[in-house]
């Protein structure tokens, strides 16, 4: 009996890495799909620009920035709510029945401010960084920097070749072919 017990606990272990094996090799195939692909894309081309600075940041400025992003947290939180607090009146004036032009130009000029004063203290804490930084460091950044654009510039080629669908939501409609 105890054999047997032992031998059931042996097999429920391979089975179990067999399953996960299978689940890991199922992803990795599965990611490969053109939908995911897509999904990759966008990621990449949508990112914000004050994150795409910091991406080519060697790993070690990146960690310093994201501490020094913490250590500013009290400075960036009334600016990110003010950011917030505009876009909830862009809501609030189109909700109305009727809208009214002249508040939702001024809801939109409010959250554009909010969003200048955003970029800005950000700016303020990107240069703060950058002035610390050795010049070593900073020929660095302008080579991931170039690097990180050339690639960019060489997915849209392929996927312009490739007839892809993300290309003409992101040209601009006079750029577009029709």
């Amino acid at each position: 009996m105890i054999e047997h017990a032992g031998k059931n606990r042996w097999i429920n272990v391979v089975l179990f890495f067999s399953l996960a094996l299978n689940f890991f090799i199922a992803g990795y195939l599965v990611s490969d799909i053109r939908v995911f692909k897509g999904m990759h894309v966008k990621k990449i081309i949508h990112k914000r620009p004050e994150i795409r600075i910091v991406d080519y940041f060697p790993r070690a400025e990146r960690k310093k920035f994201r501490q020094m992003m913490s250590e500013q947290r009290e400075k960036i939180k009334p600016v990110k709510r003010g950011v917030f607090e505009s876009q909830k009146e862009i809501f609030i004036v189109l909700s109305e029945r009727d809208i009214d032009e002249l508040k939702l130009r001024q809801a939109f000029q409010k959250y554009q401010n909010n969003n200048d004063h955003l970029q800005t203290t950000l700016n303020n804490i990107m240069v703060d960084m950058i002035m610390k930084m050795d010049h070593q460091t900073r020929l660095r950044i302008i080579e991931r920097g170039k690097r990180a654009h050339e690639n960019r510039k060489k997915m849209r080629e392929n996927l312009r070749e490739k007839g892809g669908h993300l290309i003409k939501r992101l040209e601009p409609p006079s750029s577009r072919k029709q």
